[in-house]
């Protein structure tokens, strides 16, 4: 289908202002959000290497004393190197999920990477995060068969290394894992021909290239170095990829990130792993950054979201 024009409209701003304000521009919003009926709090979880700063998302008029709800621990995407867990595929997603489901959320705004902070530190955050969350879950009124992990883009990667740390380390708190838009590998795949058909349609500049996501991955490691790395931190390096929690992954149309969403679905298919993989039409990288309102294709994937983690259970 053809590029939605909330997006073809603005791709022009990546070829006539600089990265920060094109971003701006892109991303502007065309309504005002108004919130589902949900409360926060603000929680600071204890991890290896200090404090990491979280937001707890619950449907307005329960409580932990009354309810016993799902539960999903959220990362935010921005390529490990920018954003936080204020961001709208955070906050919002989390907003939605939380009212939709009638579920738990907490927005991770775990460490990200810099010339002197390197992989694994927003691992380490992850990680520890569910851990937190899937030793609370009667303190938040959790339902322990139903704890799911899930991201966008960078945070899609982080969400499928928690899900093997989760299954090495023997915690098994998962009942599920939502990949949105991932990178799963340490060198982007190389494009189907419908996938390359797609990324000629894009204006000259717009979208993630393969060099720039290969650099920006060798930016996430110490020397630069990806020969020699854990698995682990790129879900689709890893070896045995058999006995983990059943898999979301929504990929984008017009997104490049989809040859290594579709590949890290194919591994955990031929691991014999329980997977959905879905592409979400019309939309490039990153469309739930946005406001249901603004983009109905959010809608549709927040929808996706929601029927996944009703039909996914532990027990």
């Amino acid at each position: 289908m053809p590029l939605d024009p909330l997006f073809a409209d603005r791709a022009h701003f990546f070829d006539e202002l600089a990265l920060p304000e094109a971003i701006k521009a892109y991303e502007a919003p065309v309504s005002e959000y108004v919130s589902p009926p949900i409360t926060t709090e603000e929680r600071v979880i204890s991890g290896p290497n200090g404090e990491i700063r979280a937001r707890l998302y619950r449907p307005a008029n329960t409580s932990a004393e009354t309810h016993v709800l799902p539960g999903l621990v959220w990362y935010h995407g921005g390529g490990f190197v920018m954003g936080d867990y204020n961001m709208n595929e955070s906050d919002v997603v989390a907003r939605e999920i939380a009212h939709r489901l009638g579920a738990v959320v907490l927005g991770v705004d775990y460490r990200l990477v810099t010339e002197t902070v390197k992989f694994p530190a927003p691992q380490l955050d992850g990680i520890a995060s569910l851990q937190w969350f899937g030793r609370s879950t009667r303190e938040l009124g959790v339902d322990p068969n139903k704890i799911f992990v899930g991201g966008i883009s960078a945070g899609g990667c982080l969400a499928a290394s928690v899900a093997i740390m989760d299954r090495d380390m023997g915690d098994n708190y998962l009942a599920g894992q939502l990949l949105n838009c991932p990178i799963a590998h340490k060198h982007m795949p190389k494009y189907s021909v419908e996938l390359q058909s797609k990324v000629d349609e894009l204006p000259a500049g717009f979208g993630l290239s393969k060099d720039f996501v290969d650099q920006n991955n060798v930016f996430m490691v110490e020397n630069g170095d990806l020969s020699d790395i854990e698995p682990y931190w790129f879900a689709g390096e890893v070896e045995d990829l058999s006995g983990l929690a059943p898999a979301q992954i929504i990929n984008c149309e017009y997104d490049t990130l989809r040859s290594s969403g579709e590949l890290y679905g194919k591994q955990l298919a031929e691991a014999c792993n329980r997977v959905e993989v879905l592409t979400q039409d019309s939309v490039p990288h990153a469309h739930i950054n946005r406001y249901p309102a603004d983009c109905k294709q959010m809608g549709e994937t927040l929808e996706n979201m929601v029927r996944f983690m009703r039909e996914t259970s532990k027990a």
